[in-house]
């Protein structure tokens, strides 16, 4: 199931709480650093076919290395790959492999082990190969050099390849299923079967043969999946972690009055009603753009952020974020809080009265947003008609098309990215496969431009959306990160937690 590129506190309804087990994670001696984080998802599977994005990125981190890096700023840096060039028309890349790596069973990590990875990879379902579905073939030339033919020019393929989508697993552990049981990997750190508990704990000891350990100071990695807002508090507060994402605003100042560090940033989540329905095939109101653009005015933004996040957040019209080249802040005032403009666009669409919309009911881990939601849109004769389904089927539902609209956070990364995660017709979030042939004009224009050109094709294509009333997106939300005083960490953009390269020892 995709999953994992919904925002952090999404997960959260497809994540099941685990009890914290003692012990003690920190700092100890010079020579025997630990770090302990708590990610708010359990694990995907090791196979990285199957591996998602996002937060389950922590699990793959230490034990997978990646073909690139990204630096502070999400800009690719060399890696195992120490170069890369791009043919004319950007569909031909061609990367230069460090030499002498290897896996942790003793295989050569290669040319013909970073095509092996690459084709294995693309040929998944998750989110991982998503960002691959653009490569047609792999060549390897020698030891040294990998050759990636594109289908069509792919303006977010370098920087993937510094994430998940970049990982590399042994060949011989692809071949012979054993990712089935274990990573086996050329990362960082070494998975510690003895001191691993599924589900509960995973234990990550350094992997001595690593050739870039300084990047790693820690010495022991530990992750203990937790979703629960005031179990996480309290592992934070008491030592058993030192590191974890706080998924509710109010948790802030109770974090900091406890002596915790918390680091805000702009993770790229967007939250707000998302229409899934645009088209009008399960609720026929929806396919007016009369009616979304009602929605969009029933909604006071300013309030919403103030009074959901706790002001931890920016009021926003659009579901491109802030840090890439296709937003733009005049949109954000296309919108402004008009019950009556909205009452009188439900009239003109041919619905004075409003309409019924049934809607999943997510009251659990997002009361305040919902309530909120629900209270707007009555207010211009938008009836919400909440249906409750068990917490373990809330994702698969809204991805198989059962409700028309919902509250919802989703996380958006690059623009060419949120165009492949929302938009494009086959897109995981378009979940009613709507298309507009002037979208799809204008993706393809930007996915074919370079530099100035590219961004003001994603201009255009944001101000359409934003005119169409795609969605109803409310805010941007801000994201905070929580640990203790013997950890330092450094966020990242388009990632809602920060990598593990990004965390060191405090001072």
């Amino acid at each position: 199931m995709r999953r994992t590129l919904i925002a952090a506190g999404a997960v959260a309804l497809v994540a099941g709480v685990s009890a914290c087990s003692g012990g003690s994670p920190s700092s100890g001696t010079a020579g025997s650093k630990t770090l302990t984080l708590a990610p708010i998802v359990p694990p995907q599977p090791w196979d990285l076919k199957d591996a998602g994005l996002g937060n389950n990125a922590q699990y793959y981190q230490p034990v997978y290395d990646s073909l690139l890096r990204l630096d502070t700023k999400a800009e690719p840096v060399a890696n195992v790959a120490t170069s890369w060039k791009y043919a004319a028309g950007n569909t031909e890349l061609t990367l230069k492999i460090r030499s002498g790596l290897k896996f942790t069973d003793g295989s050569a990590l290669d040319a013909a082990a970073v095509k092996a990875n690459l084709e294995h990879t693309r040929t998944g379902t998750n989110e991982a190969a998503g960002q691959l579905k653009a490569v047609e073939s792999v060549t390897a030339s020698g030891s040294d050099s990998v050759t990636l033919k594109l289908s069509a020019p792919d303006p977010s393929l370098l920087p993937n390849l510094g994430s998940v989508a970049g990982m590399l697993a042994s060949p011989k552990a692809i071949d012979s299923g054993a990712l089935k049981d274990a990573p086996v990997g050329s990362g960082p750190y070494k998975l510690d079967k003895a001191a691993t508990t599924n589900g509960s704990v995973y234990t990550f000891v350094r992997n001595e043969d690593y050739w870039n350990s300084k990047a790693f100071p820690f010495d022991k990695v530990v992750l203990k999946p937790l979703n629960d807002p005031t179990a996480v508090l309290n592992a934070l507060r008491s030592g058993q972690i030192n590191g974890a994402l706080l998924t509710t605003p109010k948790n802030i100042p109770v974090a900091r009055g406890g002596g915790l560090d918390v680091t805000t940033y702009a993770s790229g989540d967007i939250a707000g009603v998302y229409i899934w329905d645009r088209g009008g095939k399960l609720t026929p109101a929806l396919g007016k753009v009369k009616v979304r653009q009602a929605i969009n005015y029933a909604l006071d933004r300013s309030s919403l952020v103030k009074s959901v996040y706790q002001g931890a957040g920016k009021a926003t019209t659009q579901f491109f974020n802030s840090s890439g080249a296709a937003y733009d802040a005049s949109l954000d005032a296309k919108y402004p809080h008009d019950p009556a403009k909205a009452k009188a666009l439900l009239k003109e669409a041919g619905y004075p009265e409003g309409f019924t919309v049934k809607v999943l009911d997510l009251s659990g881990p997002f009361p305040e947003a919902q309530a909120a939601m629900v209270e707007q849109l009555a207010k211009v004769g938008i009836k919400v008609k909440l249906v409750t389904v068990p917490s373990d089927q809330t994702i698969k539902q809204l991805l198989a098309g059962k409700f028309s609209m919902s509250y919802f956070p989703l996380a958006s990364f690059r623009p060419w990215d949120t165009t492949q995660i929302e938009v494009a017709k086959d897109a995981t979030w378009n979940i009613f496969k709507y298309e507009d042939p002037k979208v799809t004009k204008l993706m393809d224009t930007a996915q074919h431009a370079t530099g100035a050109k590219q961004d003001r094709a994603f201009k255009q294509l944001n101000t359409y959306l934003v005119d169409q009333a795609w969605n109803a997106p409310w805010a941007a939300v801000q994201a905070a990160y929580a640990t203790t005083k013997t950890v330092k960490v450094v966020p990242q953009p388009f990632t809602p937690v920060p990598p593990l390269y990004n965390f060191s020892p405090a001072a």
